[in-house]
């Protein structure tokens, strides 16, 4: 199943929750913030928290990634199967992807006026620059279904 750009940019612009079930299928939904499109059907997402999430990766690799876009007032799932890779090329896009999404946290903090919003993002920036991936998680789109119902697409 192919993304269209829009779908894309929609990834890299908001907060994503990637589902996940264990073999038995208990659900797991975790809120990802480190996501990237590398192709028209493929997702990474960095692993640097993964605990529930990458047992569940390891034992069934089917997934589901569900997103909501204000700015567009548009909503999507996306349903794939997911690979984990510790080292090598996608591994090490890993850093560019946190890296990019800090100095986008970073413009968007300085824009913030609430001091208490500003510190408490700045804290949690400042820890994000600490961690380190452990690994990244490749997703194969095979699915995409809007959560807009039909009639109420923009036209």
């Amino acid at each position: 199943m192919k993304m269209s750009e829009e779908i894309k940019q929609m990834l890299e612009e908001n907060i994503v929750y990637l589902a996940t079930s264990t073999p038995e299928g208990k659900p797991n939904v975790v809120p990802i913030g480190l996501t990237h499109a590398i192709s028209d059907n493929e997702v990474l997402i960095v692993d640097v928290l993964f605990k529930k999430t990458r047992k569940n990766l390891e034992q069934n690799p089917q997934v589901a990634i569900s997103f909501n876009d204000i700015k567009r007032l548009e909503s999507y799932q996306l349903k794939g199967n997911a690979e984990i890779f510790k080292d090598g090329e996608l591994y090490e896009k890993a850093f560019d992807i946190m890296r990019e999404k800090a100095e986008k946290r970073t413009h968007t903090l300085e824009k913030i006026d609430d001091p208490k919003i500003s510190e408490r993002a700045r804290r949690i920036t400042e820890l994000h620059k600490r961690l380190r991936p452990k690994a990244v998680v490749l997703i194969t789109i095979e699915e995409i279904y809007s959560h807009i119902p039909r009639g109420a697409e923009r036209k």
